[in-house]
């Protein structure tokens, strides 16, 4: 009996040996086909071409591809803003280094400058949270301002402003630069306490982008123009020691266009739509300053806070078309929150009758938006 099991046990035992084998087998066939399929679709989205037929690779999504043209959208609003603000302090209400100001008292006549001129420099950093399909976003713009005015009777002055500036963009993924160069008139007109400042604005550049993908860098060029006016009405009351206190109530519009765009370069060039973009904004707040006089020197200072309220905001969305995607995509253009305060400070120095020197820092505070800005300058009258 022993002699004839022998023979069945080492059958059943080579047929599962076989069994077993095949079974690796097939478990190691699979692990080539499928690293096998891995390599050829890596190769396929970026890699050398390998022959077969092209399976479907991740494509970039409009987040990434729009956010640095979305942000120089963004970004033309700053510069605008920046050099309304800047235009403004120049038809604000006198301070304690204007002409005829007297800081020590004894009824001293009013001077009379005719002309005036102001040199300025600048700088300012922007930071923007992300919102919807924009990733957020950093912004640092510097620039100069030169302008000159003309008191053409007491009371009614009218003056010119140029400003340039670059800005640098930093969005995930991307970066930009803005050259825009700034046209601006001024005209100021005061009653008694009264103070009205109007401003007009005209802006035009070229934005640079560039974007960055498994294939390289893709670039593109395109132009940019803005268009502005601010009112500002205000009211000046005298307080002891040479203080002061002005309510302000303000209102602005602003309107920015940039044309459409081609990419070129890179593995995946992309274009765009041209967008256009307004603001309507309301503004109240008031200043506080105070002026004081050493060795024939008139040193002021003040500080200065308003509610902001965006009335309307206008903001056209960026159309993208992708040679590798199917259908057009759509980025949302950038939005203040409705509601944000600015705030900021001032000193000036008069060395003489002839110059004054000064220094500005503006802030803006909004719910998705925080900027800096610090200016420093010389007018000379005469």
């Amino acid at each position: 009996m022993r002699l004839r099991l022998r023979p069945a046990l080492a059958c059943d035992r080579h047929a599962a040996f076989r069994v077993a084998a095949s079974r690796a087998l097939l478990i190691f066939a699979a692990l080539i086909l499928i690293l096998a399929n891995s390599d050829h679709a890596a190769a396929q989205c970026g890699g050398p071409p390998i022959a077969g037929p092209p399976l479907p690779c991740p494509q970039p999504s409009a987040s990434v591809n729009g956010s640095g043209f979305a942000s120089a959208q963004g970004g033309l609003f700053d510069i605008g803003t920046q050099f309304q603000t800047r235009l403004g302090a120049h038809t604000s209400y006198r301070d304690g280094t204007s002409a005829g100001n007297n800081p020590q008292g004894g009824g001293a006549e009013s001077a009379f400058d005719r002309y005036r001129t102001w040199f300025e420099g600048y700088g300012s950093s922007t930071t923007t949270d992300a919102q919807g399909q924009f990733l957020g976003d950093r912004r640092k713009t510097y620039g100069g301002i030169a302008g000159a005015g003309v008191t053409v009777t007491p009371g009614v002055t009218f003056g010119a402003s140029v400003d340039g500036s670059r800005t640098n963009i930093d969005v995930p993924g991307a970066t930009g630069r803005i050259d825009l160069t700034q046209l601006g008139l001024i005209g100021n007109f005061e009653h008694g306490p009264w103070n009205l400042g109007v401003t007009g604005i005209y802006g035009f550049g070229n934005v640079h982008s560039s974007r960055f993908d498994t294939g390289g860098i893709s670039s593109a060029a395109y132009q940019a123009r803005l268009w502005g006016t601010m009112a500002e009405l205000s009211y000046y009351v005298a307080l002891p020691n040479n203080s002061r206190f002005v309510p302000k109530l303000t209102a602005d519009w602003l309107h920015t266009r940039t044309d459409s765009f081609t990419e070129t370069g890179g593995a995946n060039p992309i274009s765009g739509s041209s967008v256009s973009a307004s603001r309507i904004r309301m503004m109240v707040g008031g200043e506080i300053g105070h002026s004081w006089l050493v060795d024939r020197t008139i040193f002021d200072v003040s500080v200065y806070a308003r509610l902001v309220e965006n009335l309307s905001q206008n903001i056209g969305d960026l159309a993208i078309s992708d040679p590798n995607v199917n259908g057009v995509q759509f980025v949302t253009g950038v939005r203040e929150s409705s509601m944000g305060a600015d705030a900021g400070a001032s000193f000036s120095v008069k060395l003489s009758q002839l110059a004054r020197l000064y220094a500005a820092y503006d802030g803006r505070f909004r719910g998705n938006l925080t900027s800096h800005s610090g200016t420093i300058g010389a007018e000379f009258r005469f």
